[in-house]
């Protein structure tokens, strides 16, 4: 089961509109989100995490898959937009960590938005 192109950022437009210009940023743990509304029909995400803080490519993968799978099970909640989530050093391989860090990401965005399409009604 991988996340479908639609659900992905592509490389060519790269992470950068999102990074200088969020419309939310949220952080749990060592996970950082950011996120910017698109003009698509759902959401979109992409992973940005340093090979400095994870010399393994075992364990960079091992961290998309799980940041993939979460976003994919909270993506029909999530409103029309980019995002992006930043890992920085310290996650670890505790898989109940990382799902509740990512659990709280997601939650925190959903009422983020929801706040925020609550005021400019």
């Amino acid at each position: 089961m991988g996340v479908g192109k639609g659900l992905t950022i592509p490389s060519r437009e790269g992470f950068g509109k999102i990074f200088s210009a969020p419309d939310c940023r949220v952080r749990s743990g060592s996970l950082e989100l950011f996120g910017k509304k698109n003009n698509l029909s759902g959401p979109r995400v992409g992973i940005a995490i340093k090979k400095k803080d994870y010399k393994l490519a075992t364990n960079r993968n091992f961290i998309k898959r799980k940041i993939r799978g979460s976003f994919l099970l909270s993506c029909e909640a999530l409103p029309p937009m980019d995002f992006v989530v930043l890992v920085k050093g310290g996650v670890t391989s505790d898989c109940k960590k990382l799902k509740r860090d990512l659990l709280s990401l997601w939650t925190k965005t959903k009422k983020s938005s929801e706040k925020n399409s609550n005021h400019n009604h």
